[in-house]
């Protein structure tokens, strides 16, 4: 009996052993489930850090987990992204998308290197017989203006085209018929289906005194060319931002950006404020740069670099839409007084100073004196040159893209307000407040890279046939101003190279052309 009560002993050990050993298995088991779906937690937000710096493009328009998608605070951890539009809707045509994005993109940048290409042409222009330092060139400047008037003209030409000259169509020119003068700004004319070329019409002042002059600095104000460039700089501005995670590339191309709609611009605008003219070069586009960051940084990737520096967000997020208000009031100023050359707004400005020392000596005979000609500020005025109808449509693109990108800018407040408005009573609460309707209702992050993408396709389309009907058909012909009475003619600077022909001052030309590729 002891035998096997000592057996039952061993057998009952084992037993309670195993028993123990189960117990302890399935705590292990626990903790492997626990680690197992912690280590998932980790490999998600591990995955959803890396989803982060993803294409912006491919990433806007993939539709996310519902933990993902961020639509809550502005301190969350996570890469927010725009509310509109919202990307679920836009997952069936996200290939479309993205390829018609490179598209526009890639025409933006061909369009810059077309630019680029007149650039190189308009600067070598042959300038033989025309440089600033021929003696010739403080008389007839870089216009053909001197070969024309010493064509013998035919009287009864004459008296037609002196009865054209004084039936123009445009409201600059009535203003110098009502002064007494006669203008010639445009390469031809016609009426009752009569054309004449500028250069006949030059020939019918031949014999006038031609006035000496030196051009003022204000003369040569922002052209129609340089427009071009500084609305398809805005448009690849607009169209780039936020495309991708910020690379040393992206750094770079900010940077690049920001120095000159904001900082040159400020610049350039500080000296304008200083020396209000009618002929300013300021653009008056640069402040979209500036718009779209201050939208933008609450948005993926900015919004992804800044989540863990939170003060330096704080005080981007008041800054920038402080600055853009600023920069946007200023520019309003410019397009009121300093774009009114451009818009053909402006009354008559002296542009010209006479050269009293050479005036004896110039070509032709005049009944006036001499203090009276150099005296004459409608004479040596600034008067503008027009080549052809379509070209006068880039000077409209332009403020068309001033006004509809500022509907834009302000369509959030207006709507955000409205709403708040239309909640119960006024009691907000965080659902509805002020701040939660505005960041539903901006359209901004999407609208104006679309906008900007349309203005590229069209605006590009028609300035790259205006500029390159007008750089092989026109030839050195400039506005000219003359007295009747007096029989004084002045010759102004010829635009038909947009003055990128005038070498007489490299680094002044040098300054407009890098001031137009970075959009200041």
């Amino acid at each position: 009996m002891a035998h096997n009560e000592h057996h039952r002993k061993s057998r009952s050990r084992p037993r309670h052993h195993h028993h123990r050993t189960n117990h302890y298995s399935s705590q292990q088991q626990h903790d492997h489930r626990y680690d197992h779906r912690q280590s998932r937690v980790d490999h998600d937000r591990s995955r959803r850090q890396r989803r982060s710096n993803h294409h912006y493009v491919q990433d806007y328009y993939r539709v996310p987990q519902v933990e993902h998608f961020d639509t809550g605070s502005e301190d969350s951890e996570e890469c927010r992204f725009p509310r509109f539009p919202d990307r679920a809707f836009y997952k069936p045509i996200r290939i479309v998308v993205i390829i018609l994005s490179w598209l526009i993109l890639a025409v933006a940048v061909a369009s810059q290197v077309v630019i680029l290409v007149f650039y190189i042409k308009f600067v070598n222009t042959d300038n033989t017989g025309f440089q600033p330092d021929h003696p010739n060139f403080q008389l007839f400047k870089n216009s053909r203006f001197e070969e024309c008037s010493s064509l013998v003209p035919d009287a009864a030409n004459c008296t037609t085209i002196v009865n054209i000259l004084r039936n123009a169509p445009y409201e600059s020119d009535r203003q110098y018929l009502d002064r007494g003068y006669t203008p010639i700004s445009s390469d031809w004319r016609g009426q009752d289906g009569i054309y004449y070329d500028w250069c006949t019409f030059a020939s019918c002042f031949n014999g006038f005194k031609v006035v000496p002059s030196s051009y003022r600095p204000s003369t040569i104000g922002l052209t129609n060319f340089e427009l071009w460039n500084t609305l398809n700089m805005a448009a690849i501005d607009q169209c780039t931002a936020g495309l991708r995670e910020l690379g040393v590339f992206d750094w770079g191309a900010l940077i690049y950006s920001l120095s000159g709609t904001i900082v040159w611009w400020w610049v350039d605008f500080i000296s304008f404020a200083a020396n209000p003219v009618p002929n300013t070069m300021v653009s008056i586009n640069a402040w979209a740069t500036t718009w779209l960051l201050a939208s933008n940084i609450h948005y993926h990737p900015y919004s992804c670099i800044l989540r863990t520096r939170r003060h330096l967000k704080r005080v981007l997020s008041w800054l920038l839409p402080i600055l853009t208000v600023a920069q946007w009031s200023a520019t309003v100023y410019v397009l009121n007084v300093g774009w009114r050359y451009t818009l053909e707004k402006v009354d008559i400005s002296q542009g010209y100073d006479c050269l009293e020392s050479m005036l004896p000596d110039a070509p032709g005979v005049t009944h006036c004196s001499v203090e009276k000609l150099c005296s004459d500020a409608t004479l040596l005025s600034n008067m503008s040159f027009y080549w052809d109808f379509l070209e006068h449509q880039i000077v409209i693109g332009g403020v068309a893209f001033f006004v509809i990108f500022s509907l834009i800018a302000v369509q959030p407040f207006v709507f955000a307000s409205w709403r708040s408005i239309k909640t119960a009573a006024g009691q907000y609460s965080s659902e509805h407040s002020w701040l939660e309707q505005f960041r539903r209702c901006d359209i901004g992050p999407a609208a104006g890279p679309a906008l900007a993408a349309i203005f590229v396709v069209i605006y590009s389309a028609l300035s790259s046939i205006v500029i390159m009907k007008l750089s092989s058909v026109v030839g050195r012909e400039a506005p000219v101003v003359a007295d009747m009475n007096c029989n004084a003619v002045h010759v102004g600077l010829s635009n038909w190279r947009y003055y990128l022909d005038l070498g007489d001052n490299v680094s002044a030309r040098t300054l407009r052309i890098l001031k137009a590729w970075f959009g200041a």
